[in-house]
């Protein structure tokens, strides 16, 4: 019988945020100035742990879920009176930490994306407050939601890449708030239309890196060149403008150059337009008989018309993240009107997603290539909600008095993460392959 591996659960938590640390950045950051009943790290963990306490999270919960894990009793003050400035600072350090740990695949991208260094996606999500926050996080549809604020995030498909999350008001447009360098180089950004500015555009490429986007509706470029020559018959394209002829086109990809002109950001007092040359790659629906149309400047040679509508479904490899972060993190439950407990509750919240991921590699590195590939984010997310009441225990209590609980939670882990249907493609597989289903 084969031998269970085992994977060191409360050793790789500690590791990633010991005492010592926490209790350092916490006098740093003024969480702590003197010591007092309530203990910081174990706080630290219940916040990032204790999420999975009850159907929803509040505050009563996460208090009585401190309790149990450290034997101490407190009056409810003495624990609400801690989510202070100095708690948020120091949570915000801990989840700057956290974002430089493995959030992606931790492996090389394959298939065609196996061209760019990583795949970067950006996007936001939206989450509703307190109506007594509408001054500080002012919403947009104020009729029925007074506040909101959104979390622009950037992640990297392979966890080496850039990875940030910025938290504003909903009001804030997405578009100003991502900023590129020298760190897109050979990188491929992936971004809906929230982020379609030829500025944007412009600034990746003279970075050397590529992008790919839907394309606007209102937008019309000019068709410069053909990327594909078709046999027989076919529509003149050069020279016109793309909305004039896509009508007219039966061909089921379109793989054409064109030219923008837009204006340039107002410098010393002025502003002038610049041209650009771009990439347009039509997809067309056999059920409806119109095109998806995508906009990049990623060269035909590096990667082929067909595989761009299956590249651009990673992006919602962001989506599905938004969805664990606020499904099975309660990252959505905000249960206070006050800005320090809210601001606490979020920064705790994508500390949990991250240690969520580094148990998810630590428990990758202990299988076969063959179960690895098993291995889905949704999947082990719903295993990390079930088994997180029993992690805050590991981490916190003696290792005397946890080792048997820690054992079941590592069998329960082997059991349930892997998907039983070995020939079911996760999204990141299903893109690496090609396949249009996922588009």
């Amino acid at each position: 019988m084969a031998r269970m591996p085992t994977i060191p659960l409360r050793r790789t938590l500690r590791k990633l945020f010991g005492p010592t640390y926490l209790m350092a950045l916490a006098r740093e950051t003024g969480a702590v100035t003197r010591q007092r009943k309530v203990n910081i790290s174990a706080l630290f963990w219940t916040l990032v742990l204790g999420f999975g306490v009850g159907r929803t999270r509040t505050l009563a919960g996460l208090r009585r879920a401190y309790e149990k894990n450290t034997g101490q009793t407190l009056v409810p003050s003495s624990f609400f009176d801690r989510f202070t400035d100095g708690l948020v600072k120091m949570l915000k350090h801990a989840a700057a930490k956290a974002l430089t740990t493995n959030l992606g695949v931790g492996r090389a991208l394959r298939g065609h994306l196996a061209a760019f260094e990583d795949v970067i996606m950006t996007d936001s999500t939206v989450i509703r407050l307190h109506d007594l926050l509408g001054k500080a996080y002012p919403a947009c549809r104020t009729n029925h939601t007074k506040a909101a604020l959104k979390a622009h995030a950037i992640l990297s498909v392979t966890g080496s890449g850039k990875q940030s999350v910025k938290v504003t008001a909903e009001r804030r447009h997405d578009g100003p708030v991502f900023r590129v360098g020298k760190w897109v180089r050979g990188r491929l950004l992936l971004f809906d239309l929230g982020y379609f500015r030829y500025q944007l555009f412009s600034c990746i490429t003279r970075n050397g890196g590529y992008f790919l986007t839907r394309l606007k509706r209102n937008c019309n470029p000019l068709i410069v060149a053909l990327n594909r020559v078709h046999r027989g018959r076919t529509v003149p394209l050069v020279g016109r403008r793309l909305r004039e002829v896509i009508g007219s086109l039966q061909r089921g990809i379109l793989d054409v150059t064109v030219t923008v002109r837009f204006q340039r950001r107002r410098y010393a007092g002025k502003q002038r337009q610049a041209d650009q040359t771009l990439r347009v790659v039509g997809v067309r629906d056999q059920r409806t008989g119109d095109y998806h149309l995508y906009l990049t400047n990623i060269p035909p040679q590096k990667l082929v018309a067909e595989d761009i509508q299956a590249t651009y479904a990673a992006r919602w490899l962001i989506e599905l993240l938004f969805a664990e972060w606020k499904t099975r993190y309660r990252l959505a439950d905000m249960p206070s009107g006050k800005k320090t407990v809210v601001e606490a509750l979020l920064y705790a919240a994508l500390i949990t997603l991250a240690v969520s991921r580094r148990l998810f590699h630590a428990l990758r590195s202990k299988l076969s290539e063959e179960q690895r590939e098993r291995l889905k984010p949704l999947r082990w997310a719903a295993v990390f909600e079930a088994v997180a009441p029993d992690l805050l225990r590991i981490v916190c209590k003696a290792p005397s008095k946890v080792r048997d609980i820690e054992a079941d939670v590592v069998r329960t882990i082997l059991h349930e993460a892997p998907d039983p249907n070995a020939s079911r493609p996760g999204l990141l597989q299903a893109v690496e392959n090609g396949l249009h289903a996922y588009a």
